[in-house]
């Protein structure tokens, strides 16, 4: 669109010069030449309309793509959005935009297939780290798989947040050599547009963060754990996969907290914390529920697989100095989401296993799972 207005404004200038040349060879006709550069001044007001009218549709296009991308401070939403209009640029059968997510971990989105987001971690810069404009890749595979739906080209362009490369987006294509100097220029401009909503997004993601964050430990709060209760039991009932809860509850903490008061028992929950926190799996929720209990949510994991988890997290207890107690023990409970269970009912469940083991003796696991 824009093109052809500026083919038209070239054309224009051509008229320009063959005109002056005229005025030049034909000087004997003042008025003649009057009546050409009159209608030459029509011509080109007309020419600057229409140019600017197509400046104008194809700037209101690449907003309504991008538009819809700053009307949502949900990091997570805004990257699916952007990957999406990733794939939609570009003709791609999948994308994928990774960037620095809120408390310096990463946040990705996915489009078409959900391995984009693992081939995007081979693209995201060049083995010496200097700085690129983009990435073009083509794969290609044994005989025996050519035929195998995969795919065969990349193309990868980072993302700049106020002169800091924060990230990047990829686009996949099944076809090798098939992006083209378009689809380049397509994917920097989304880029450069997409920039200042990801920095807002993750600027309202940290703060969030911030909010479900316990100041002490370092873990989700209380707050943090009723809302990540709610969403692992709100997944675990729309796919129908595996969860599990795993509380512990320091044994003799009233005692910790009379002997070195408050500061020293608070050091004690900080290095417990950790202690978990280097524990967990990528997958796995660490959150202080209250005081000094804690809790494991256990994502797309059995009971079986969390009473592997409570057996290690013993076995290193064991094995660690806590700053002046030496050695801690706890009481756990153990339970496993049921088909249509509420969060209230999996946190109730697991909470009274944590008494019983207590009233049992402390230091030591009752469960609840098939």
């Amino acid at each position: 669109m824009v093109t052809a207005a500026i083919a038209v404004a070239v054309a224009a200038g051509v008229i320009v010069v063959a005109v002056i040349a005229a005025r030049w060879s034909s000087a004997r006709s003042e008025h003649r030449f009057e009546i050409v550069v009159g209608q030459l001044d029509e011509h080109m007001a007309a020419i600057s309309r229409n140019l600017q009218e197509a400046v104008q549709r194809s700037q209101d296009v690449l907003e309504r793509g991008v538009g819809d991308l700053g009307l949502t401070l949900d990091l997570g939403e805004l990257l699916e959005r952007l990957a999406r209009q990733v794939a939609e640029r570009t003709g791609a059968e999948a994308a994928a935009v990774r960037v620095r997510g809120p408390g310096g971990g990463v946040a990705t989105g996915v489009h078409g297939s959900e391995d984009g987001a693992e081939l995007l971690d081979a693209t995201l810069a060049p083995p010496d780290a200097h700085p690129y404009r983009a990435v073009t890749l083509n794969w290609s595979y044994e005989p025996e798989r050519e035929g195998e739906p995969a795919y065969r080209a990349a193309l990868v362009v980072p993302i700049v947040e106020g002169g800091l490369r924060t990230g990047a987006l990829a686009a996949y294509r099944v076809r090798s050599g098939s992006f083209r100097a378009e689809d380049l220029r397509a994917l920097e401009t989304l880029a450069q547009l997409a920039a200042p909503g990801i920095t807002n997004a993750r600027r309202f993601a940290e703060a969030e963060l911030r909010a479900v964050t316990d100041a002490l430990t370092n873990v989700r709060n209380r707050r943090g754990y009723d809302e990540e209760l709610e969403r692992e039991v709100a997944r675990a009932r729309r796919t129908n996969r595996p969860l599990s809860l795993l509380l512990l509850d320091l044994d003799d903490f009233g005692d910790v907290n009379a002997r070195f008061d408050y500061p020293g028992g608070d050091v004690v929950l900080r290095e417990f914390a950790d202690l978990l926190s280097r524990a967990a799996r990528a997958t796995d929720i660490v959150c202080r529920r209250g005081g000094e209990e804690f809790a494991f949510l256990l994502p797309e994991t059995s009971g079986d697989e969390g009473h592997q988890l409570d057996a290690r997290l013993r076995s290193e207890l064991v094995a660690t100095t806590i700053t002046n107690v030496g050695t801690l023990t706890f009481s756990a409970g153990l339970v496993e989401w049921r088909p249509n269970e509420t969060p209230e009912s999996l946190d109730a469940r697991a909470s009274a296993a944590v008494n019983r083991a207590k009233r049992a003796g402390k230091n030591r696991l009752e469960g609840d799972w098939p």
